[in-house]
């Protein structure tokens, strides 16, 4: 407020004195309990800014290009995991999966885009799984990709297998443009915590609802944003699936790139 007048210089009394000093108490309690509840807060609408956050999730996606991938699917028969790279200009991606059944475990290498997959099972041991997420890993996963014959690949299209689901998903999870932020908190969008992953801080929203979704439903989709409106990690709630099914992501080595076997051309499903 503008001071119209100048005021006269006065010492506030000691009764005065206790008063302020009372209030300003309260006020910094009252300020202490009000970061304690927000920390405690249950779901809860997303801020404009936290929409707009979630808006530039799937742009940041496609602008970083390649990104590493670590998708986990949880059945009542086992686990079946996936370590890999994802091109989110030509949507092609390549890596090792392990399917672990009945205390057996099933790997090789997997090509899949935004139509099918293709698999090379072999014998490697669930170490040899495990190296393909040291620091030469994912490198080691190109060139296998890249020296597999032809033939050896099994393509097939996308079934209603909850690990195609979550391949499918992955997939579409980049857009060469932001999505609108004002209509994105039109379809009930929730911030449900904060939480931090390897040293970075995430929000963590519920998606918009589906289409045609009741009002107080929410999302099966929930997503991990970091400020800048990179996504860290998505679960994805699956009918068939006692647990979501997680997908981790990160930024990949800047000299990686998904190679363009096992596509005919670089384009379509990966067939041999």
């Amino acid at each position: 407020m503008p001071v119209l007048t100048r005021p006269r210089r006065t010492v506030p009394s000691k009764k005065l004195r206790i008063v302020l000093l009372v209030l300003a108490g309260l006020g910094l309690i009252g300020a202490t309990a009000f970061m304690v509840l927000s920390k405690r807060e249950g779901p809860r609408p997303v801020t404009l800014d936290e929409a707009q956050r979630l808006a530039l999730a799937r742009f940041t996606m496609y602008e970083a290009g390649t990104v590493k991938v670590d998708a986990t699917v949880k059945s009542g028969g086992g686990t079946t995991t996936v370590h890999g790279l994802v091109d989110y200009r030509t949507r092609h991606a390549v890596g090792r999966y392990a399917a672990t059944r009945a205390g057996s475990t099933e790997s090789g290498m997997i090509a899949w885009d935004a139509t099918g997959l293709a698999v090379v099972s072999d014998p490697a041991s669930a170490s040899d799984h495990a190296a393909a997420h040291g620091a030469d890993g994912m490198a080691a996963i190109v060139r296998a990709v890249t020296a597999a014959k032809p033939r050896s690949w099994s393509p097939r299209a996308y079934t209603g297998d909850p690990l195609d689901s979550t391949l499918r998903l992955m997939m579409s999870l980049a857009a060469d443009r932001p999505e609108n932020p004002q209509l994105l908190t039109q379809s009930g969008p929730q911030h449900l915590r904060e939480e931090t992953l390897g040293g970075t801080a995430y929000a963590v929203l519920s998606g918009p609802r589906r289409s045609g979704g009741a009002r107080d439903s929410r999302s099966a989709l929930t997503y991990w944003v970091d400020g800048e409106g990179r996504l860290g990690r998505m679960e994805a709630r699956i009918a068939s699936l006692p647990d979501p099914a997680r997908m981790d992501f990160a930024p990949a080595p800047a000299d990686l790139r998904v190679p363009t076997r096992p596509w005919p051309e670089g384009t379509g499903a990966p067939r041999p």
